[in-house]
């Protein structure tokens, strides 16, 4: 039903300055004018400001920022990710909805794009909650299917991050740190995580699925996260384009991942060394899951493990955990 309703808002946009007749939008949409009422106000509770008009049909009162798959085709500088893109006004979370693609049977091509407005269940590590605001945020999840090893999955965490850390920075100019694992920093505060999820035989990763959460257009955050996550228009001052940053994000990412196909993981344990301040240096602790692990930074290994050098001398590799502190 959401791509209808896409179908329906785009109309609306492409006649911006003049009320369109619910009887013409009905019969170019194939449905009854109950249901195009339906959808109208399906629109309005995404935030969406249509003026109903006595006798004169429906028109936009503002040109809103909808993720619509009709404004981000044009876009796409990519040859396969993305190109098939589910759009949803709200969904529990994009992740939980491309989870269900997959379990159901559904034949999903390597590079399907899950997109949504807003998300009810939004999710991060460790069963964390994701705040999730309406036309403010880029919340997408991308079904992969590398032909790889489980070993070798958690790289393309790293690659998300290191492709939003570049089409952030390209498309507003503002500075991106790159916190292991997986968030991405402005100023020392969240703006960006990322989330893996990984269907794997013993020797090959049958299906990965990776959702990011980016906070673009928020205003304000609420008051239980504020002091440590941000947006990108708080950090700029100024409103930006979640259309450019997405098309920018999967340019770059699909870059990565075929670089990835053709030599294997060096390039983006090189990139995210370069635009990381966590890579080297950098006094950390480091809940694994098992232990806490306290040394300072010294790189990647091959396979994007975090190398720790603890206090009596020992090198550990952490390849997941949770950051509980860093100087």
């Amino acid at each position: 039903m959401d791509r209808k309703i896409d179908e329906l808002l785009f109309s609306l946009m492409q006649n911006m300055t003049i009320a369109v007749s619910g009887e013409k939008l009905a019969r170019d949409l194939g449905v009854s004018h109950s249901t195009l009422v339906r959808w109208i106000d399906k629109l309005r509770e995404a935030g969406v400001e249509i003026r109903g008009e006595l006798f004169t049909g429906f028109r936009l009162v503002r040109l809103p920022d909808v993720m619509l798959p009709q404004l981000i085709r044009p876009r796409l500088r990519t040859q396969t990710l993305g190109r098939n893109l589910y759009h949803f006004y709200k969904v529990d979370s994009t992740n939980a909805f491309a989870s269900r693609l997959v379990n159901h049977g559904h034949k999903v091509p390597d590079g399907t794009v899950i997109l949504a407005e807003s998300q009810s269940a939004g999710r991060g590590r460790l069963g964390r909650s994701w705040h999730s605001e309406p036309e403010a945020g880029l919340y997408l999840s991308m079904i992969l299917r590398p032909k790889v090893p489980p070993s070798l999955a958690p790289l393309f965490t790293l690659a998300t991050a290191v492709a939003m850390h570049n089409a952030i920075e390209r498309d507003t100019r503002i500075d991106v740190d790159i916190k292991w694992p997986n968030d991405l920093l402005v100023g020392g505060k969240k703006v960006c995580g990322i989330l893996a999820e990984i269907q794997a035989e013993v020797d090959m990763v049958r299906t990965l699925i990776i959702g990011a959460g980016l906070n673009v257009n928020h205003s304000k955050l609420p008051d239980d996260i504020a002091g440590r996550a941000t947006s990108l228009r708080i950090a700029s001052g100024r409103i930006q384009s979640r259309l450019e940053i997405l098309a920018e994000f999967l340019e770059e990412f699909e870059g990565l991942y075929r670089q990835f196909e053709k030599a294997g993981p060096s390039l983006i344990v090189e990139q995210w060394t370069t635009h990381s301040s966590f890579a080297n240096g950098r006094a950390i602790e480091i809940n694994d899951g098992v232990r806490h692990i306290s040394g300072v930074t010294r790189g990647l290994n091959p396979l994007g493990a975090l190398r720790v050098e603890e206090k009596n001398g020992r090198v550990t590799e952490v390849y997941s955990g949770d950051v509980l502190r860093w100087e």
